[in-house]
């Protein structure tokens, strides 16, 4: 009866380790919060691969073995691998004033190596240019069920660039209100605040 006992509270203390250990894919999301004359106008979203994934996709699309990807193996990449998360708004949730922001198509996707692992970059352009001094703009990046995790790695992974970006500043934090995996995860997400 003690054995049982005892291999009841190892299951039930090992239980919360095992659903954190889900995800299968680590993302480090980078963003440049692209303005032209005071409004924010598109994204540009960088997504680092962990090195274990970078590895399975490029022996996956280095089809002819060269140890390198070439642009039509870049191509299939798009087509395969990344045009499909398009129906998940490429797991980047963006607010104008609360409401969200459905993405038309992304566009000037590329694969880069980065050290040990790949990199996809691409631009998501905004339906329309918002002025952050007027409209709140904040977006978050995550997908759903946790089999991937996308994070930003620090306070520095979301920049602004162009002209009328000089007065605002990018806040990280919390998600508050927003949690997956059964709501034991709390994405965190990037506000543009300007003066």
């Amino acid at each position: 009866m003690r054995r049982l006992i005892t291999l009841v509270v190892l299951l039930v203390l090992l239980a919360p380790a095992a659903a954190l250990a889900h995800p299968h894919v680590m993302v480090d999301v980078h963003a440049l919060v692209e303005f032209k004359q005071g409004r924010i106008v598109s994204l540009f979203m960088g997504w680092k691969f962990d090195p274990i994934f970078s590895s399975s996709l490029f022996k996956d699309y280095d089809a002819n073995k060269n140890g390198k990807l070439d642009p039509d193996e870049m191509k299939a990449i798009e087509r395969e691998a990344f045009r499909d998360t398009k129906a998940q708004g490429h797991f980047t949730y963006a607010k104008a004033g609360g409401a969200p922001i459905v993405w038309n198509e992304a566009t000037d996707f590329k694969v880069m190596g980065v050290k040990d692992s790949l990199l996809y970059a691409f631009r998501l352009p905004l339906p329309q240019p918002i002025d952050p001094r007027e409209t709140p703009f904040s977006f978050t990046t995550y997908e759903e069920t946790f089999y991937i995790d996308m994070d930003f790695p620090d306070d520095k992974a979301v920049t602004l660039t162009g002209e009328g970006s000089e007065r605002c500043r990018v806040v990280i934090g919390p998600d508050r209100g927003n949690t997956i995996f059964g709501g034991v995860v709390t994405p965190k997400r990037a506000s543009i605040v300007c003066e």
